[in-house]
């Protein structure tokens, strides 16, 4: 998806992703990112959790304001 991302930042598309790797998000280098302490597939929020995953979602999404390349944003949600 980092390769992706970055391709379309070249074309002059914003691009964001989560992930839940410290280590994957390091090596692809995304224009812009979160990274949450969840597991695989739960990149967003837990299951059913609408306050957690409206939250990873909206500071997700706040990121498209700034500027690319921009250092991947730590966030402190957790799986539960």
């Amino acid at each position: 998806m980092g390769l992706i991302a970055r391709a379309l930042e070249i074309e002059g598309i914003a691009t964001t992703l989560t992930s839940w790797s410290e280590e994957y998000i390091s090596r692809i280098k995304p224009p812009r990112a979160t990274i949450t302490k969840l597991k695989r597939g739960a990149t967003l929020g837990m299951p059913h959790d609408t306050h957690q995953q409206r939250r990873i979602i909206e500071t997700t999404l706040a990121l498209l304001q700034d500027n690319a390349p921009l250092k991947p944003v730590l966030l402190d949600e957790k799986y539960k």
